[in-house]
């Protein structure tokens, strides 16, 4: 499923066929049209705002950088919502980029026919809340490892380091589903206590998904372990993606350019910066 208007939000809206195929999960893509609204992704320069997310911005500063060192590009946006399946299709070449970053871990069981980007998050920067919905008083009392340990979790096992980091944390009753929006309603309707969420950029640090609203244990955190990339296939497509927009990824890395963006769309959050890390 090609997300048009995601697109046409942009400059990436073109008559003619793609020579760039970016994929992304949908609702990544409806937000990063929300979230472009009538801007021009290759003049963005700040990603905070409404709709702003860590996936949203990753996209983002992907394209823009694109339109930056390919100008004669003209990549299209496409739907793919399972993780594992958007590997696949990587390593089969039916898609040129990712428009997320994945696991490294992830990349490295793919071999040399993925191509990784420098890491846009290293490792321990990926910090995550426990999120339970509010009538769990349980979750919502949990305040240390071995209390947090008895709540059941829920996760999707095809999430490599996720799914390692709980079971290194020692929660025994772990829950396996396949999408976000199961998680959350599974974890709305009392299925599961708890599941990890990235922390939104808004003052209560509620999340607000499929409808519900889901609220963060408070005081503590987790480290999802490993770094975080994008990554290219081998085909011309990704080759030009992996030699001419990597190493400008990597120049953002360095000058802290990157680290910004993510402090901007919320998903480095100073209203959790003292919380404890647990498995740090």
């Amino acid at each position: 499923m090609t997300v048009a208007a995601a697109a046409s939000a942009g400059r990436w809206a073109r008559a003619a066929a793609p020579d760039l195929w970016i994929a992304a999960p949908s609702d990544v893509l409806r937000d990063y049209a929300l979230f472009l609204a009538s801007r021009d992704v290759a003049d963005l320069r700040s990603f905070d705002g409404p709709h702003a997310r860590r996936d949203v911005m990753e996209l983002a500063v992907l394209l823009r950088e694109i339109h930056h060192q390919l100008p004669e590009a003209r990549p299209e946006l496409t739907a793919i919502d399972s993780y594992q399946r958007a590997l696949v299709e990587l390593r089969a070449g039916r898609i040129s980029a990712l428009g997320t970053t994945v696991w490294q871990v992830d990349l490295q069981s793919l071999g040399k026919t993925v191509l990784p980007s420098p890491a846009l998050l290293p490792k321990g920067g990926f910090v995550v809340g426990l999120y339970t919905a509010a009538f769990n008083r349980k979750a919502l009392d949990a305040k240390r490892l071995r209390d947090l340990q008895t709540l059941s979790v829920v996760s999707n096992s095809d999430w490599t380091a996720d799914w390692s980091t709980l079971k290194a944390l020692g929660f025994q009753q772990m829950v396996d589903m396949k999408t976000w929006r199961q998680m959350v309603l599974s974890v709305a309707r009392g299925r599961a206590d708890v599941m990890l969420a990235p922390f939104p950029a808004s003052d209560d640090l509620l999340l607000l998904a499929e409808g519900v609203t889901l609220l963060p244990i408070r005081d503590v955190s987790l480290a999802v372990q490993g770094s975080r990339h994008l990554a290219a296939s081998s085909t011309p497509g990704g080759q030009a993606i992996a030699e001419s927009v990597f190493p400008a990824l990597g120049t953002l890395v360095a000058n802290g350019s990157l680290k910004r963006a993510y402090r901007e769309c919320g998903f480095i959050n100073a209203r959790t910066s003292q919380w404890q890390v647990l498995n740090l």
